[in-house]
């Protein structure tokens, strides 16, 4: 079960899938550099050394898996797996041809309707009735702000929900005045951490450059106490990172999965989970939610 020059050529070159068709693409789907895919066909390694120009077996079945190829049809030569590839990819495009013309059907029956309506109503306008009209007027508008309003209700609930299934802990109050006060509302970072860090780590370093005089205007017992804060803020921004990494694949994840890169969505859903923490009620929400992605990425049709 090996990929040569040839083979891949051919997978590349048949358009199998659509979205990749050089070697860049696919570099970009492994998460490879595109030097790395030369490199599989150099008839010598780095050291030296001679090798068979393969593709290595470890990227072997995500690239049958990007074109959705059997493992058999890797024991084809290169002839019959060439026309096998062709065949295939014609078959694909068959059934996308097949699927814009039933569109096409839909949109025509659509502007039928529209053209039967409006003979209609052109009939209508002979015996006019105002009062049907502002009753049906009064039953569209009611419908339409019930529709509205019933968006938005769900729209908030739905950023509330994911909001609440990524929130981080409580802010914590209690550091020392001397930190600084922050009232105004920051989406960045709503606790401030990243400030009261900053001045906290400020306000030791004048304390190390400081001489021991600077002890006798009774500062030296907050000052270290806010060492203690230090820590606390830094664990905290630590955490905060990790979540915004989880969100990040997530969120490019989705992306993938609206383009119907399915590989590239569960390498990017898998990469959250792994950083996603079992013992965190929060985290547990998140990695339902991924897999209610990964079940979808399973339930669409393989061509």
């Amino acid at each position: 079960m090996k990929i040569d020059r040839t083979k891949l050529n051919t997978i590349l070159k048949s358009g199998i899938n659509p979205e990749v068709k050089t070697r860049k693409q696919l570099a970009a789907c492994l998460g490879l550099d595109a030097t790395s895919l030369t490199r599989w066909f150099a008839s010598k390694d780095r050291l030296g050394n001679p090798r068979y120009p393969v593709v290595p077996d470890r990227h072997v079945t995500n690239i049958l898996a990007i074109f959705n190829l059997t493992v058999e049809s890797l024991n084809l030569a290169d002839a019959e797996f060439r026309q096998y590839c062709f065949d295939l990819s014609f078959q694909q495009s068959q059934g996308d041809e097949a699927l814009a013309q039933k569109l096409k059907l839909r949109q025509e029956k659509v502007a039928q309707r529209k053209l039967a309506i409006t003979s209609y109503a052109k009939a209508s306008s002979l015996f006019p009735r105002p009062w049907f009209v502002i009753l049906a007027i009064s039953i569209l508008l009611g419908i339409s702000s019930y529709l509205f309003f019933t968006q938005q209700i769900n729209k908030q609930s739905h950023t509330e929900t994911s909001k609440k299934d990524l929130s981080e802990d409580p802010c914590w109050t209690g550091y020392s005045l001397m930190l600084g006060e922050f009232k105004q509302v920051d989406e960045a970072d709503p606790c401030h951490y990243r400030k009261l860090l900053h001045n906290a780590v400020s306000l030791l370093k004048e304390q190390n450059n400081t001489d021991l005089k600077t002890s006798a205007l009774g500062l030296s017992e907050e000052l270290g106490a806010n060492q203690d804060y230090i820590l606390f803020l830094s664990s905290k921004l630590d955490q905060r990172r990790v979540m915004d990494k989880i969100i990040l694949n997530i969120e490019l994840g989705k992306s993938a999965l609206n383009k119907k890169n399915y590989f590239k969505a569960k390498v990017h859903f898998k990469a959250a989970s792994e950083m996603l923490s079992p013992s965190n009620a929060a985290h547990r929400a998140v990695h339902n939610k991924i897999s209610h992605f990964n079940e979808l990425i399973e339930s669409k049709p393989k061509l």
